[in-house]
């Protein structure tokens, strides 16, 4: 649900922030960069802050002379401890809003990273995103929480003016990061009055739209492209390597600190521009929404699932009604972005909003990305304990699709002692080799079926663009 939806709100010109989503993390991150480049009067200074408070890790590290045992070092870590803030909804997720967030490994991976910046010649950091591309460990995500956690006090004085403008009511919450001590240099538990996000009763805080991007401005692979085209200007013989491991990248940029230094610069006459979210190219934010429309105007009235048949019809039905809005009611635009398909996860985000809008009214638990040891199943469904059912989703040309059906799926329902599971196919090319990719599904599911003695179902759906009524 939206934030929006659940307080009521009508949003004006004066609303410039992200309509949350309340129980799925949106996979956007808090861009330093753009922050940095703002020019509204609430947020002057929000990225000197950012730069003072890593000056500060930097002068801790050097004085205790880069070594962890110090206790400059030790209190370097202190400053370093970025929690993930949960009460934004935002970044990579397991589990709903509870993604694997960040503590003292995290801090003492960023003080390392110090470390290194300071042996290879770096005084202070300018943009401190830099680190992430001289160390492994520092993602998008982890240079999100560490932008939120530093201007957490800005983010809540942000969000109780929004409240106060709409009315929503606030409770105490304790939330970390809320103040800093700078005796002690160390971010404190306070108790602070915020909105309640109703799927995880806990503290709810709102970021500015703007703010957001899929990836920071300044980050691993956008200096990966750049080296590469620096190296091929100096060396024609360079071979373009393209998608490439973090090691490699890493390897690469401490070899040449300088070359990251910059193009970090270069970055600051760039335009900053924020994640489009009418485009939605990864498709992370418009699903809510349509799927909400679309299963409050198409009901899907069944009888309580009080055994194993009636549980596996619940979920036909919603596979049925995916189909609907996929291929008949214009769902499939949510899958592209232009003439590209979007990423899997965008197809499993508009399933999970059908499925979860009908299952709720059906006393039935859908859950996203369940980690059962072996990796994350893509959904479970459970009404007790007796009935239970996994569902994987893949694209028909994905390269791993044949072994999603005879391996992947298998494994997660023996891993979870689960008898039944549907592997969801979703097509989105022309051509005679995904014609015989599509015929060819249900003779090897059975075969999966047969060979693991595993009750498994297929499922196609067509997401190929399809043409207006008015065309055919």
């Amino acid at each position: 649900m939206l934030a929006s939806a659940h307080f009521g709100l009508t949003r004006t010109t004066a609303d410039d922030w992200f309509d949350t989503i309340l129980d799925v993390d949106t996979e956007l991150f808090v861009d330093p960069f753009l922050i940095f480049k703002d020019r509204d009067q609430r947020w002057s200074g929000a990225h000197d802050a950012l730069i003072a408070h890593f000056d500060a890790a930097f002068m801790l590290v050097a004085q205790g002379n880069r070594q962890p045992t110090s206790l400059p070092y030790r209190k370097a870590v202190d400053l370093l401890m970025f929690k993930e803030p949960h009460e934004l909804c935002l970044g990579y997720t397991a589990r709903g809003t509870q993604g694997a967030g960040s503590g003292r490994g995290f801090a003492r991976a960023i003080a390392a990273a110090i470390a290194d910046a300071i042996t290879r010649g770096l005084a202070r950091p300018s943009h401190f995103e830099e680190l992430g591309i001289l160390r492994r460990g520092i993602g998008p995500d982890r240079i999100s929480d560490a932008t939120c956690t530093i201007l957490k006090p800005r983010l809540i004085a942000y969000t109780q003016a929004i409240a106060a403008r709409h009315e929503i009511d606030l409770h105490p919450h304790r939330l970390y990061g809320a103040g800093f001590d700078q005796q002690r240099q160390r971010f404190r538990t306070e108790i602070v009055n915020l909105p309640t996000n109703p799927a995880t009763n806990g503290p709810l805080m709102f970021v500015p739209e703007r703010f957001l991007d899929e990836l920071p401005t300044i980050n691993d692979e956008d200096w990966w492209k750049y080296y590469e085209a620096q190296c091929l200007r100096d060396d024609l013989n360079y071979e373009i390597l393209g998608k490439v491991s973090k090691e490699r990248i890493v390897a690469a940029a401490r070899q040449n600190p300088e070359s990251v230094r910059v193009w970090a610069e270069t970055q600051e006459s760039e335009p900053a521009e924020p994640y489009d979210m009418q485009r939605d190219r990864k498709g992370v934010v418009l699903w809510e929404q349509a799927a909400n429309d679309f299963t409050l105007q198409n009901p899907l009235a069944i009888t309580p699932p009080n055994d194993a048949a009636a549980f596996e019809q619940v979920i036909e039905h919603i596979i049925a009604r995916f189909r609907l809005f996929i291929e008949q009611q214009g769902g499939w635009r949510l899958l592209w972005d232009g003439a590209r398909d979007k990423e899997e996860l965008a197809a499993q985000l508009v399933f999970y909003g059908i499925a979860r809008n009908y299952c709720e009214a059906n006393n039935i638990v859908v859950s996203r990305e369940v980690e059962l040891g072996r990796g994350p199943v893509d959904f479970t469904f459970s009404n007790g304990y007796t009935n239970r059912a996994h569902l994987e989703v893949k694209k028909l040309h994905n390269g791993k699709f044949w072994n999603g059906l005879d391996r992947q799926l298998p494994s997660y329902m023996a891993s979870d002692d689960v008898e039944k599971g549907w592997f969801l196919a979703i097509r989105f090319r022309e051509g005679r080799k995904w014609n015989d990719r599509a015929a060819a599904l249900p003779g090897r599911m059975r075969a999966a079926a047969n060979a693991h003695r595993r009750d498994l179902r297929s499922a196609l759906i067509d997401a190929r663009p399809q043409q207006s009524a008015s065309r055919l």
